[in-house]
């Protein structure tokens, strides 16, 4: 996976509220939801509400609220508010990155990605972001009903021949 800490877990925390009924949650249950710190998370839900995705509420019904329809939240521009400096990272966010010199004979290479990388996200929303979650969770309560079925026809089975 190719992206940033800070807007992966943006991401993250953006599909958690676009799934509420009302788009609302405290930053603590956020959080939780998302793996993360609740200070690391309060800056990025600040950074966000400073361009206008979020509002925010103080008190005991307060928190963060979507104010953007998910679908016309471009990805792109998630990347372009949360990345300083827009880097592609394998996996997981690693120090020590190597800034690539243009002299070296695989800077074509990697700029294609780049450009490629960052096309793609010029494309997608949060709204397709939720539906590839959606149709990758139906996936995967298909395939473990289909276990649990064969599960149950092979003790059938046993039963049956022992």
């Amino acid at each position: 996976m190719l992206l940033g800490s800070r807007l992966a877990v943006g991401i993250r925390a953006l599909y958690e509220l676009a799934l509420l009924p009302e788009r609302r949650s405290a930053v603590r249950t956020l959080a939780k939801n998302c793996g993360v710190t609740e200070s690391f998370l309060r800056r990025i839900l600040l950074d966000l509400r400073a361009k206008g995705y979020l509002g925010a509420q103080k008190g005991r019904v307060g928190g963060f609220t979507l104010i953007k329809d998910p679908g016309t939240i471009k990805i792109v521009e998630l990347a372009k508010i949360l990345e300083k400096q827009p880097t592609l990272v394998l996996g997981q966010m690693r120090r020590g990155l190597l800034m690539l010199d243009p002299d070296c004979p695989t800077y074509p290479f990697w700029t294609n990605v780049e450009e490629k990388f960052m096309a793609e996200l010029k494309n997608l929303t949060l709204a397709d972001v939720m539906a590839m979650a959606s149709k990758s969770s139906q996936g995967k309560r298909s395939r473990t009903k289909t276990a649990k079925k064969t599960q149950q026809t092979v003790r059938r089975k046993t039963r049956r021949s022992g």
